[in-house]
């Protein structure tokens, strides 16, 4: 595979893995494969899920464990160009408070906080996710920028008068979508931006591959799951109220949306 190389009867790691596969480095990618490891066991069950055995759930045993690992995976892909893209995709440089819902690692708030130091972010999630996120941001100059507040997503209010609300790798079902849009919409100041950004197919588009993978794995956690395509959240963001400023692709895995109220 090329991961390793043998040389003076010594083996030492090949120029690839020392990119992508030491711990510090700036692309390391050994969280996302902890992550493909963990959810291992559910895709041996995608035969049973397609023909019908939709009752097949998901075994994960330490939910923590599970939430710590996905974080530090959905990080080592946002820090694979995600993160420095969105930053550039959209101009905050009039906004003073923004809401990251769900927002995890805290990477994306970190980014964008570095870039406009008058930027203020508040990062929502469940408790145990904020424990991951302090312990990430922890050493980062922009922490100062940012607070952490224990919240459900889907019900609780995002707060008011907010110039910019960041959804980022969260909204991928019809059920949830419908909630935070109007939790956005309502604490969102008047010409207010709302960003989603996710790794989103779309049936009409043979290119989405990654997107297409993405919510395939998804579904084997859930069978039932309703799933959001970029057209279907096209048509949420508009039913809200909003207006959409573009729909374009971000990387080469990832699509975003960016809209004012």
């Amino acid at each position: 595979m090329g991961l390793i190389i043998l040389k003076n009867d010594k083996y030492l790691n090949s120029h690839f893995s020392n990119i992508y596969l030491v711990e510090g480095s700036p692309y390391y990618v050994g969280d996302l494969i902890d992550l493909q490891n963990e959810e291992s066991n559910q895709w041996n069950k995608l035969y049973d899920i397609i023909v019908g055995s939709n009752h097949i759930l998901n075994e994960q045993s330490d939910v923590n464990y599970y939430d710590k690992i996905f974080a530090k995976a959905m990080n080592n892909l946002g820090r694979l160009g995600e993160a420095e893209a969105l930053k550039d995709s959209v101009n905050l440089s009039d906004c003073k408070k923004m809401i990251d819902v769900g927002g995890g690692s805290g990477l994306y708030s970190v980014v964008f906080c570095r870039n406009y130091p008058n930027l203020k972010s508040t990062i929502l999630d469940r408790v145990e996710v904020l424990a991951i996120t302090k312990e990430m941001i922890g050493y980062s100059k922009e922490s100062t920028q940012i607070t952490l507040r224990p919240a459900d997503i889907t019900t609780d209010d995002f707060g008011k008068n907010i110039d910019v609300v960041l959804v980022s790798d969260i909204m991928y079902d019809e059920l949830i979508a419908e909630p935070i849009l109007k939790s956005a919409w309502n604490c969102l100041r008047k010409n207010g931006i709302l960003i989603v950004r996710g790794y989103y197919s779309d049936p009409e588009n043979s290119k989405s591959l990654f997107g297409a993978l993405f919510f395939l794995n998804l579904l084997v956690f859930n069978p039932n799951r309703t799933i959001l395509t970029i057209s279907s959240l096209r048509k949420n963001v508009i039913e809200r109220g909003f207006t959409i400023i573009k729909t374009s692709p971000l990387t080469e895995r990832s699509i975003v949306l960016i809209a004012k109220k």
